[in-house]
């Protein structure tokens, strides 16, 4: 039905099939980044690296040297002929061995033997001008040399087998998109082509669900049903991790120093800018904001915390839950792709266009000792 004529007539009268004045640059509501998979680090290189798998199942090794020193696992007093040391160490000494003792008491002993014992050393006590004295748990112990009678055989042989190490690929996908013909055909503001825009939208989803896996997700594999799930940096990391509450310059280089021991130099701080709230004090010398214009690269300003070790680059990860926070070293960590993110047209049924994005990957961690993780920040 006809409406009436007004005069003069105004916007506010015909308002059917009005266009709209709308900006046809769309803003995405949801954030994108994802640091570990596509992000660009302050140096302009890739913050991890990626290489072929042809397996689901992927292994690696580690390997170490039995470094001649360890700590005491027990207490020790004057009067005892054997030490205990941390579990797992004892390969690291053997007979005729000098030891020397000195966080507390200066002492050097030698060793005799193997004992029953697993983790036990037998020992002279008071060698040279020493003289016996105490010792308490944690003490550092250092292997200073060997004294065995000149013209001797050398002791029996030590060696250390690798460390078979394994993670597991994970399909990240499939995830369908299906469009009408007609859906397809509709005009919409700021959209050229309706099925290029959601398989965009649902790729930036995919991303993001594989930067979480990778920091969180469990290895599993379910050889009934099919499924499997690799291993992030949160399960793989475990040697070294700090109950620290806070993400100081001090805190931060306590930890370090426990990487350090284990051999250790990780100069990369990855955190959720939640828990950055101390490094954010502008007074604080030890802390430097260094501002990169190189736009063409995807530099971007970097915040570097000078410790003892040298300059941690601090990489914001909006992924990361905010109670956590992972010393890294670079170049440790690589993604293994079996099949890169790609999207695959399906075959047609009605009258709708199929598609469906999916990716195959999982996470590789050498030396994982070498790294450091914060566990209870708070935020």
């Amino acid at each position: 039905m006809a409406t009436g004529v007004y005069d003069p007539t105004t916007s506010f009268d015909l308002t059917v099939g009005v266009i709209v004045d709308m900006d046809e640059a769309i803003y995405m509501l949801s954030p994108i980044d994802s640091p570990m998979i596509n992000g660009v680090d302050a140096d302009g290189t890739m913050i991890l690296p990626s290489r072929p798998v042809g397996q689901t199942l992927f292994n690696w090794m580690d390997d170490e040297i039995l470094t001649p020193r360890s700590t005491l696992g027990g207490a020790v007093v004057t009067a005892d002929g054997t030490i205990t040391l941390a579990a797992g160490t004892r390969a690291r000494f053997s007979t005729g061995d000098i030891l020397y003792l000195g966080q507390t008491n200066q002492e050097r002993m030698r060793v005799t033997g193997y004992n029953a014992t697993a983790d036990v050393l037998d020992v002279t006590r008071s060698w040279g001008s020493d003289v016996a004295t105490t010792h308490a748990s944690g003490d550092f112990i250092y292997q200073i040399g060997t004294a065995l009678n000149e013209g001797a055989d050398p002791e029996n042989t030590r060696v250390t087998d690798r460390t078979d190490s394994s993670n597991r690929t994970q399909i990240f996908g499939p995830t369908k998109v299906r469009l009408s013909r007609t859906e397809q055909l509709v005009r919409k503001y700021g959209i050229s082509n309706e099925a290029a825009h959601q398989l965009a939208q649902r790729t930036k989803e995919n991303v993001i669900s594989r930067e979480q896996a990778f920091l969180y997700s469990e290895l599993a594999n379910d050889t009934v049903n099919k499924r499997r799930t690799t291993q992030g940096l949160f399960k793989q990391i475990s040697t070294n991790t700090s109950n620290a509450t806070s993400l100081t310059v001090a805190n931060i280089q306590t930890l370090q120093q426990t990487v350090y021991d284990q051999g250790g130099d990780p100069l990369l701080l990855m955190a959720n800018p939640k828990s950055l709230t101390d490094l954010n004090n502008v007074t604080d010398t030890n802390v430097v904001r260094v501002t990169n214009v190189d736009t063409m690269r995807g530099r971007r300003r970097v915040t570097v915390i000078v410790t003892e070790f040298g300059d941690v680059s601090v990489v914001r990860n909006r992924w990361v839950y905010p109670g956590h926070a992972f010393l890294l070293k670079q170049g440790n960590i690589v993604r293994r792709v079996m099949t890169p993110l790609r999207a695959v047209s399906l075959a047609k049924t009605g009258d709708s266009d199929s598609m469906m994005i999916v990716a195959e990957e999982g996470l590789q961690i050498k030396g994982e000792e070498h790294m450091g993780v914060f566990n209870n920040l708070n935020y």
